[in-house]
């Protein structure tokens, strides 16, 4: 496949935080503000948060970020 890019080669991206984002080749959406409580998990779907879970591997032993 011509469109696979190796992981292991440096970045093409030009972009930073610090460029606006009218010239930006990315996509970007404002995501509407979350309540706090939701009716289900369902409501979660698409927008699932990363969680941090150090404490789990470090009681295992591990020395890597979970």
């Amino acid at each position: 496949d011509s469109t696979w890019i190796l992981p292991n080669l440096p970045s093409q991206c030009t972009w930073t935080a610090a460029t606006p984002a009218a010239m930006s080749p990315h996509s970007c959406i404002a995501l509407p503000k979350e309540t706090k409580i939701l009716p289900n998990i369902l409501r979660k779907i698409g927008s699932t948060p990363l969680v941090r879970i150090n404490k789990i591997g470090k009681s295992y032993g591990l020395k890597c970020e979970l």
